[in-house]
């Protein structure tokens, strides 16, 4: 009898041992993980902190203008051009020192005034009758305050690639909201100095400045440019 108690409670032992190896213990909790928050371009504030001026853009258009080459040959180009005028309401005199860059959608970048003869600034003026409209280097100055003080000025483009369908256009010098932002390592750079000195240069932080952007969206084709009349899809400010 004894020795028939002693086996059943060895077979129960047993019974135990095999389920205690088969149960399954709680997985131990993860630790989170951690990660750099992902962070995208510096923003403008949303209230304008430093001073800035007013500026009313008229539609961006093209103009063809008859032009005599080197040779003595008449040859007919077009080129873009937008109006604009800027009001200084900042409540204190400030430099205006416009810089309009033009980037298309296939890669292309020209800035104002590169490869614009000053008869095509004589051709616009004329077209729109208008005897106050100044170039790119008059605008330069310093923009007293007041409604009475607007000036009007143009920025000129040689034709652009005619296989593209936007065009986005790079407004700086309306504001005196800039950022500094650091590098992930030095690069080096060329640089072109106020007396049109190009030199190499090590940078390791950028200078952003309020930027504004105007993108443009250019229907038809390249035979019917002097007819066209790009669309203003997206007006905004960034820093750039």
């Amino acid at each position: 009898m004894r020795v028939r108690l002693a086996a059943i409670v060895l077979v129960a032992l047993a019974v135990q041992v095999v389920a205690l190896g088969q149960t399954t213990l709680p997985a131990s909790p993860k630790r989170p993980t951690t990660r750099p928050a992902v962070t995208g371009p510096p923003k403008p504030t949303v209230v304008p902190l430093q001073w800035e001026f007013k500026i009313e853009l008229d539609q961006l258009r093209s103009i063809p203008v008859k032009l005599v080459d080197p040779d003595g040959r008449a040859k007919t180009r077009l080129f873009w051009y937008l109006r604009y005028t800027v009001t200084n309401r900042s409540g204190q005199d400030h430099m205006f020192v416009p810089e309009f860059i033009l980037y298309t959608g296939t890669g292309q970048l020209i800035r104002t005034g590169a490869g614009v003869p000053t008869a095509v600034f004589y051709q616009i003026k004329k077209l729109h009758n208008d005897p106050l409209l100044k170039t790119q280097t008059s605008m330069t100055r310093k923009l007293l305050l007041g409604q009475d003080n607007a000036k009007s000025g143009v920025a000129v483009w040689p034709d652009f690639d005619a296989d593209t369908g936007l065009v986005d256009i790079f407004i700086t010098g309306l504001s005196g909201e800039t950022r500094a932002i650091n590098l992930p390592k030095p690069v080096k750079t060329t640089e072109t100095d106020w007396k049109g000195n190009r030199k190499k240069v090590t940078k390791s932080r950028l200078i952003l400045a309020k930027t504004l952007h105007l993108r443009y969206a250019v229907p038809g084709e390249k035979k019917a440019r002097h007819d066209t009349v790009p669309k203003l899809i997206r007006r905004e400010w960034v820093m750039r």
